[in-house]
């Protein structure tokens, strides 16, 4: 039962990276990010290999012990296996945790990178709008001198012409000169 629980959990394990691969696929990656990813790829491929690999052998081993029980104890060979190392398939699923782990700090770091470059267009951004509003307060504020200046000739204008007729109305009929004819 424990070794087909393990067996459930190697292809949870499988399926995870595997959903998480699809979604790498719709964004660019780094050529470091796009090794690690096919490493994990092959490291997948090497844990199902020795996976596969192991469970033939228990047939195999579980036969022997079943027919041959005085001369191959199962128990022994499984005692050393564990006194003289890790099976391959134990080695190959470390490796994939810590390539799965890399996998998980390149993204952060990759999320670290884009944001802070996010922050720096933002911050660009942003003074380029604040110096775009400062120019237009500047080319308003001339602009609104300006049309104070040409009002103010207009009115300076008007005030003359007024002053005029009102000089040339008080002047005695016949000195006044018609410039008309």
């Amino acid at each position: 039962m424990a070794s087909y629980e393990a067996l459930v959990n190697l292809f949870e394990r499988i399926q995870f990276f595997l959903h998480r691969l699809n979604r790498y696929t719709a964004v660019p990656l780094t050529p470091e990010f796009t090794l690690l990813l096919g490493k994990i790829m092959a490291q997948v491929l090497v844990v199902l290999a020795f996976s596969t690999k192991e469970m033939k052998e228990r047939r195999i081993s579980m036969s022997f012990c079943l027919i041959f029980l005085f001369v191959v104890d199962y128990w022994t060979e499984k005692i050393l296996k564990r006194i003289v190392g890790k099976t391959d398939v134990e080695d190959a699923l470390q490796r994939l945790d810590m390539l799965t782990k890399e996998e998980n700090l390149v993204a952060v770091a990759r999320n670290l990178e884009i944001t802070h470059r996010v922050d720096v267009n933002v911050t660009e951004l942003t003074r380029v709008i604040h110096d775009n509003v400062e120019e237009t307060k500047h080319g308003v504020q001339h602009s609104l001198d300006i049309f104070i200046h040409v009002v103010a000739n207009l009115c300076l204008s008007y005030d003359k012409t007024a002053m005029d007729e009102q000089q040339r109305s008080s002047l005695p009929n016949n000195s006044h000169t018609d410039c008309r004819g």
